[in-house]
């Protein structure tokens, strides 16, 4: 079934069904992982935290999968879940401010999210592991990886925030949008969702007017302020990350859409620098969100890295 189908499938449901917008997304991804036999877990962490993560999957190796800046996390990797059900034990994170995760703090820096997460993984016994990540999410698992690297087994990131982007970026294509980014990411009306399907696909798919609105006033609400200080504490601390970012010697996997209009390709080959043993995959045909968006080439691309890795050991 095609990504067009797929969609199509979706929003039918969705027009018949008497459910809210957030409602029915819940409702497709708890059908999913109770399908995938899952268990979900609250635990928690340093200070006040609370991380959630969901565990699924099957196989002696282990992937750890940390979401991007959108709503809903476990349902961003779904395509990727099912790909790989019979051959990993996977872990899908819900970042701090997002999914069952919860923070008191309001400006959660990039640290902190890593250690949340490392401290849940280590609290249920997963001390060898593979990262795979997607954009904030990146940054994320870029800095776990350099803080632990005795435990990460190989990294893969996917259009990550990265030391390399530049804020004169940031500020062209806030011009060119003619809102601030924090507006676009977490949009508040109907022109702030297409503003973000701009930004963070190459083909945006038709949603009905009635689908944008329910999804800005019932899933981009929750948690705006929060989810608005993670950008004002990446701003803050952004000096201090370029240099903390410390790079990754195991094998690493570079995924990158060849239409990101968030972070241009070009910082994916800025970023080979940091990590050795890294290569560089661009996915035609895609912009911020290849595993999203072509999910059947990235699962190509995932499985032939993971087995030259494997046969690298």
């Amino acid at each position: 079934m095609d990504r067009k189908t797929l969609c199509f499938t979706f929003f039918s449901l969705l027009a018949l069904s008497a459910c809210t917008v957030e409602k029915a997304i819940d409702g497709e991804s708890r059908w999913f992982y109770r399908a995938m036999s899952s268990q979900s877990y609250r635990i928690p962490v340093a200070g006040n935290d609370t991380l959630g993560l969901l565990h699924t999957g099957q196989g002696k190796d282990t992937l750890v999968f940390i979401h991007g800046f959108g709503p809903y996390p476990r349902v961003q990797w779904q395509p990727m879940v099912w790909g790989f059900g019979d051959q990993k034990s996977m872990y899908i994170v819900d970042l701090l401010a997002f999914g069952e995760s919860s923070s008191d703090d309001s400006l959660i820096t990039i640290e902190q999210q890593s250690e949340a997460i490392w401290q849940a993984l280590d609290s249920l016994g997963v001390h060898r592991y593979g990262l795979i990540a997607h954009s904030y999410g990146g940054m994320v698992a870029a800095y776990l990886a350099g803080k632990h690297p005795e435990e990460i087994e190989n990294l893969v990131l996917i259009d990550p925030l990265n030391r390399y982007y530049a804020l004169e970026t940031l500020d062209s294509l806030e011009r060119a949008l003619g809102r601030p980014i924090e507006e676009v990411l977490l949009p508040k009306d109907v022109e702030g969702f297409d503003l973000m399907q701009q930004i963070s696909i190459k083909d945006p798919l038709y949603v009905p007017e009635f689908v944008k609105q329910r999804a800005v006033d019932n899933i981009y609400t929750e948690n705006a302020s929060q989810r608005e200080g993670l950008l004002r504490a990446i701003e803050r601390d952004a000096n201090e990350l370029k240099t903390e970012m410390n790079g990754y010697s195991g094998p690493t996997l570079l995924i990158w859409g060849e239409s990101d209009a968030i972070f241009p390709v070009k910082n994916g080959r800025e970023l080979l620098q940091d990590y050795p043993n890294a290569r560089l995959e661009i996915i035609r045909k895609s912009g911020h969100s290849p595993h999203m968006e072509r999910p059947f080439e990235v699962l190509d691309v995932l499985r032939e890295f993971y087995l030259s890795a494997q046969s690298g050991k």
